[in-house]
This record gives C-alpha cells, structure tokens and sequence, in this order.
C-alpha cells in the first residue's frame, strides 16, 4: 500500500485517535466514546495532503474540500473560505482550538496563514459540536499545530515560484517523554504575480497587464511550543505564535474609473500567546485554554498608482488598527456509565477594538464580552448506534463604542432630499453609542450509526446563531452607513444526514443538507441622506431583515484501480435563496463546485499528479440603481472558473524531495471577485529535506 492508496483510511483515523506530528491538544473534535464507531461530519487536511497539492495557505488547502470555496476580498486584498456559502463570521477559524479574529469586524485574512507549521486542519459543517462556543453558525475551521514524536526531527524546505517568490521554512522539534520542543519559522514573499495573456486591459490607470500592479506581499512567522507530558493521559503546552506582513492591494479592474483604489497595507501583524492543558481523573477530565491575541495593522490610501501622495490630505490617513482578545475556556466531561459519557464547556472572551490615523489625536476605542455555555450528552445504545444531545448559551454584552464621526463638522444627515431638507446632526454630536447587547439558545440532537464495517451514517438537527461584530453595529463605512447598535443575532436550523461507504479499494462518502435562516443580518436604504459639499449620499442601514434557504450535497470519492494510480475528487452543489426578495442575489457562491485529482506512480521514487477544479459562476455586487425607496443592487457574474494544476514529486533520496510544478496550467483568465484578476500560469519549484 503507498502513501496515496493509505490517505483516506489515514485521515479517518488520525481524526478519531491521533497520528504522529499531530498536537491532539489541540483538537477540538475528538470522539472520546470508544463504544461506538461513528462517522462524523468533520473532515480532515492532513500535512502530507497539503505539501503534495502544493497548498502552502490555509486558503489553498481548504479550496480542497466539498462545499468549501475561496471568497476574495479584492478591495482589501484579503481572502477568506467560505462554509457552504456562509463567512469567516459564520465559520469561525481556530488555531489549536483558540478562536482567532479581528475583533471590529469578526474577519480575518486566510491568505496570510501559512500551512508549514501545521500537522492538520479540521473542519467542521453544520452540526458543530455546542462544546466550542459562540458563532458556529455553518461551522469551524481549526489549525492543528505540529508536535514532536521523536527525540529529534524536522523538515527544511526553500522554494521559488513565478513573481519573483520566493519560500522558505524550518520545522525542528524535540520529544524526551515528559516534555517536548517545537519550533517552526517561515518567510514567503513575492514581487507581482503573472496576469493572463487572455486579461484585456480595461482600465490602464489601475492595470497595465503582464505582472499584476502593486501585488507584492510578504509574510514572516515563528512558532514555538513546550508541553510536559507526566504521564499517558495528562499534558500542559504553551504556545507562542508571531505574524508578520505587509501587502499592496492590487486595484479594482472595472470599467468604472470611479472604482479605482490606491491602497496598501503598510504593517500585517499578529501575536498570539496561549495556554493548553489535559487533566484526567480517571472517570473524568478537565481541559483548559488561555489565551492572549493581538492584531495591528494600518491602511495608507493613495491618490494615484504612483502610491506617493496620501488621500484626504493625509489627516487619519495611514489609519491603524490596534486590538486584542482575551479569554479562555474550560472544558470537562464525566464518564456516567458505560454507554453515557456527559460534557460541559464555558467559554469568555473580551474584544477590544481601538482605531486613529496619522495627524489625527481622536482615538476610538470599542470593547464587547462574548460568553458561552455548552452541554452535550452522548449515550451509545450499542456498538453501532450513539446518540448526542446538546445546547449553548451565547451571550454577548457591549462595553464601549464609541462614535467615530463625533465633532465632525461635516457629520449631519438630511431626512429628505430638496432645496430645504430637515437637518439631523445628532451623529456629529453624540460621544458613544448605546451598547448593544444579545443572546441566543442552540439546541442540537445527532444520530451516529454504522450499518457494518464498510458504511456507516450520521443525521442530525442542529440551531444555530451569530452574534453581531462591533463593526456590524458600529461603523459607518466611509459615510454610507447609519449605525445600528439594536442588531439581534442571526439564527439558523441545519439539517444534515451523511454517510461513508467503502468497497475494497474505493470509498465514497456524502451529505445532504439543508438550512433555514432567520434574522440575516442585510443591508437596507432607509431615508436620510448624507450631504458632503453639494453632494447627497443615501444611507444604508444594517438590520435583521433577511431570511435565507440554503439546500445542497457534498459527494467525495476516492478509488485506487492499480497500485501506480489513485483517483479522488468531490463536488458540492448548493443553492441558496434570498426568500424575502429574490432580487437581492447571494454573492460570491457557486451553485456547482468540482475537483479531482490523478496520482499516477510510475515508479517507486517518482509520483506525477494532475488536479483540476470547477467553479460555476457566482453573483457579485457592483452597484446601485434607482431612487429611494426603490434603490436595488446590481450585480454580475465572474463567470465560471476552470484551472488546471500540474505537479511532479521527485524523491531523491529517502530525506530529500524535489517538486516542480505549474498551476492553472492552460493559463485561464478568471475571477473569484469581480474586476479583480487571479493569477495566469505559475511555475513553481521546491527542495525539502526531511530528519
């Protein structure tokens, strides 16, 4: 059996009882239930999966899985994935089980998490476990790091790809029985990236064609980890993580000169420090988490592509964002009996969201609590059949917000359009908004059965919530929003039933689901109207208006027909409708998605791979037309998305491996954003030594 003919057995495996390299500390789907064989809706990306499909961002690596998808940010240069057709709001993403997020808006850019220090990553989808805490909405993404398993191991690697990348990294750990080391750095930067020799030059100002303007990006981290392991059962880790980036923001390709943006990040930088721990007392445990994050970041906006003189005079601009979260969680479950094994988990956090510019002495400072209580029971009938109940209280409660137009001269609002409109100023006059608060109770039940060794079936109902960012309530967004601190979470119901089945040398698994959701939070015109010289900008208004139907399958295969080749591949097909106004498109969601991949193995030292990805098309927001109160979006299509990937793993010696590579091989023009470009054909070449 070779490697590939062993990766779905493994990763089923690895999920429900560990594999070496991979911190089971810091998993936050582990089945402690030994009575039952059950198939979960988690899916894993093991490490050797990510190096093979060359996918060196988090963002790569989940584009992998059945109802996953890429969403790009392009007017922030920022990527994120989308879970069946929901956010990184209503996804959240973990490292080792710690929430990580901008505190403001909730978001967090994918594109600068880098895979080398990872061991694994878990996701989630629609029946999440109560356990982890608030806004798993459609699910979670969590980041395993590495841990040693051996007295002394790691992995080197160097690389460069077209743009003028270049990668590098270092893997090194250490594992003496009761205490262990893992240390990792890394460093990826690029120039450009190549455009499409099919892209036409629409709008020369922001785009020239040939290598993309101001792409360049550059992203350093550092890991390091030490844990004490006194015995089999028990294990304490810290774990101390630096990110650091900076980024241009390639701009906006539409027709429309109006739509140009002359941005770049001028610093990207997280910092995170936590605390992990496993007590076992025999018939129970306790699990801690402590942690501390911080993000800054700041946003210079340019006049023009020569990206030399500031906008706005240069009062508040570069702007900065300085923020941190903190909290913690405990967790601990209790064997009842043999068959029932009950769990609680409380989770608390405080956000804290500060923001100025340059030459200005305004700093605004916003500040929420967001608390969690999880329960879940699960009761094994027999060997074959278990059941789960469970629910969580959300909580989340406003401290501070205060208001970022206040003393502006210019922030007063007209409540009618015409020579002499009544005049509303209370925005450049109120010093702090209400705070907002709200709550939510998620019930979920779930069936896990196994009809014999080759099949075996979940099915569940699970509500769920996301409570609202401080931006959602707060932010005015450049002057075109009114603030809404009453915002109520959005709710949901998921329904799902999945099932495995296996025939020797194949495997196919899939889901069927479906969600109602109530409550989503939409933007709304309302009737005032923000006056700037002689010019009225309409506003908008975030509210809990929305009600959206969400229907889809997930199918994933894999199949070895001969020793040298393994096939796999899945597709997603999801629908989703805006039930209160079927004008008002889903943005940024494919209705079909489908990828494969060929391993072919000629010979021992040698594997050959080929992956190809389809994306339908997917709706996008580019405008507005009408008048008040009849304003409606317009939208576009990206058009469908169709890229080939090629790839060839040379193992030279046992320890040391040479890839060599191209992606979107056919070198297509495509978009995951409108009027933003992805990158033509990329060649890439690696060298890694393993110890």
């Amino acid at each position: 059996m070779n490697r590939y003919t062993a990766m779905l057995s493994f990763a089923t495996i690895s999920a429900l009882y560990g594999a070496n390299g991979v911190f089971e500390l810091g998993k936050i789907d582990v089945n402690a239930s030994s009575q039952t064989t059950y198939n979960s809706s988690v899916k894993i990306i093991d490490s050797q999966e990510m190096k093979d499909q060359e996918r060196k961002t988090i963002v790569e690596a989940l584009d992998l899985l059945p109802g996953a998808t890429i969403q790009n940010f392009g007017a922030r240069n920022e990527q994120m994935i989308m879970i069946r057709g929901f956010d990184v709001k209503h996804a959240p993403l973990f490292i080792d089980g710690i929430p990580v997020a901008v505190p403001y808006d909730g978001y967090v850019d994918f594109s600068r998490f880098t895979t080398f220090d990872l061991s694994q990553i878990e996701v989630s989808k629609g029946l999440t476990s109560p356990l982890l805490g608030a806004n798993t909405f459609a699910g979670a993404i969590n980041l395993v790091t590495k841990k040693p398993s051996k007295s002394l191991e790691g992995e080197a690697g160097v690389g460069l790809f077209s743009g003028d990348g270049k990668t590098g990294y270092l893997n090194i750990g250490s594992n003496q029985g009761k205490y262990y080391i893992q240390a990792s750095a890394s460093e990826t930067k690029r120039d450009t990236y190549p455009l499409s020799d099919d892209f036409v030059v629409k709008n020369p100002i922001n785009e020239d064609g040939g290598n993309r303007n101001n792409a360049y990006a550059k992203d350093n981290k550092i890991n390091f980890k030490i844990g004490y392991t006194p015995n089999d059962t028990d294990e304490y880790a810290l774990n101390y993580i630096r990110q650091n980036a900076d980024k241009g923001v390639p701009p906006d390709q539409a027709a429309d000169l109006s739509k140009r943006g002359f941005w770049q990040w001028k610093y990207w930088d997280k910092e995170s420090l936590y605390f992990l721990s496993k007590t076992d007392f025999g018939n129970w445990y306790l699990k801690n988490r402590l942690f501390n994050d911080t993000f800054k970041n700041s946003l210079a906006i340019y006049t023009d592509n020569t990206y030399s003189t500031y906008s706005y005079g240069g009062i508040g601009n570069p702007s900065w964002y300085d923020e941190y979260t903190r909290g913690g969680s405990v967790e601990t479950g209790v064997k009842i009996s043999d068959a029932n094994t009950l769990k609680m988990a409380l989770h608390y956090k405080i956000d804290n969201h500060k923001e100025g510019g340059q030459n200005q002495t305004a700093v605004y400072d916003m500040k929420d609590r967001v608390g969690s209580l999880g329960i879940e029971d699960s009761h094994a009938f027999s060997d074959t059949l278990k059941l789960t109940l469970g629910a969580s209280y959300d909580k989340e409660k406003i401290d501070t917000a205060q208001n970022t137009n206040y003393g502006s001269p210019e922030a007063y609002y007209n409540d009618a359009l015409g020579t002499s409109p009544n005049t509303t100023t209370g925005y450049s006059t109120t010093l702090a908004f209400d705070n907002g608060d709200t709550s939510s109770f998620d019930p979920i039940i779930k069936l896990d059965g196994k009809i014999d060794d080759t099949l075996s079936w979940y099915g569940g109902i699970a509500g769920k919530s996301r409570i609202p960012s401080i931006k959602d309530r707060y932010s005015f967004k450049f002057k075109t929003f009114v603030p809404n601190p009453d915002l109520d979470a959005e709710k949901t119901i998921n329904y799902e039933i999945g099932g495995t089945k296996t025939f020797g040398n194949a495997s196919i698994s899939g889901a069927v689901f479906y969600a109602d959701v109530s409550d989503y939070i939409q933007s709304a015109y309302i009737p005032l109207w923000y006056k700037s010289g002689s010019t009225y900008t309409q506003q908008q208004q975030l509210q809990n208006v929305g009600k959206v139907t969400q229907k889809g399958l997930e199918l994933s295969a894999f199949y070895v027909p001969m020793e040298s080749i393994t096939l796999e591949g899945s597709y997603t097909y999801l629908d989703m409708s805006n039930e209160i106004d079927a004008s008002q498109k889903i943005t940024d969601v494919p209705k079909h998605k489908f990828i494969a991949t060929i391993y072919y193995k000629p010979i021992e030292n040698l594997t050959w791979l080929n992956t190809y990805e389809y994306n339908s098309k997917r709706y996008a927001s580019i405008g507005t037309t009408g008048t008040s109160p009849n304003v409606k979006n317009v939208y576009d299509t990206t058009g469908s998305i169709s890229v080939w990937n090629t790839k060839v793993i040379f193992d030279v010696t046992q320890n040391i491996s040479l890839d060599l590579g191209i992606n979107n091989v056919m070198d297509k023009n495509y978009y995951y954003s409108y009027g933003f470009p992805e990158a033509g054909r990329m060649y890439y070449g690696d060298i890694r030594y393993t110890f």
